[in-house]
């Protein structure tokens, strides 16, 4: 009796055929030459990450729909157009900025953090309350601050963070510097 290959042997027990080449060792080479429909492939893999990436469509996607499924309206469509529609009158400096939090989340979430209620944070509570937001920290150069003075950069900070969201890979020009005009204006 003939011995079977290994190839033979798998084909037999499955329904769908294996490539030779990869049942039996040495008949591959490590270092094949991509096909050029194949580097084409890869590249557009390659160009489609870097395109998201840069205008940080997932960060916006998960935007939407955690407000989408917060808010659960009855007609999501209509709600999303008039979320989107918000969201681009706060970029061009026209309307209020559709947050995630609320002031009255916010004002919990500081509460959580002082059940004592001394009225200050420490920068470690005020580091970790953060990270519990989902918001980038900036470095607090005060051992403690007041909870109103935490409110008040919650809030500058989640609107700060949704404007560059909004703003990810506008067109210098195009882009106003929101916050900064706001800024020069309050002096």
């Amino acid at each position: 009796m003939e011995e079977e290959s290994v190839y033979e042997k798998y084909n037999e027990f499955t329904s769908y055929p294996i490539c030779k080449c990869y049942l039996e060792p040495g008949t591959h080479s490590e270092h094949e030459l991509i096909s050029v429909r194949k580097e084409y492939m890869l590249n557009t893999v390659s160009r489609t990450e870097k395109y998201l990436k840069e205008r940080r469509i997932p960060e916006l996607i998960r935007f939407l729909l955690t407000k989408l499924i917060s808010h659960a309206p009855n007609k999501p469509v209509v709600f999303l157009e008039k979320l989107i529609d918000d969201c681009m009158l706060f970029r061009s400096g026209h309307g209020s900025a559709p947050v995630l939090y609320e002031s009255r989340h916010l004002e919990a979430v500081i509460k959580s953090f002082d059940p004592c209620k001394r009225g200050w944070l420490s920068a470690g509570q005020i580091r970790r309350l953060y990270t519990t937001l989902g918001l980038q920290f900036s470095e607090v150069l005060e051992e403690r601050m007041s909870c109103d003075e935490v409110l008040d950069k919650l809030k500058i900070c989640q609107e700060e963070e949704l404007y560059d969201l909004l703003s990810a890979g506008a067109a210098p020009d195009i882009s106003s510097d929101y916050f900064k005009s706001d800024q020069s204006s309050n002096n």
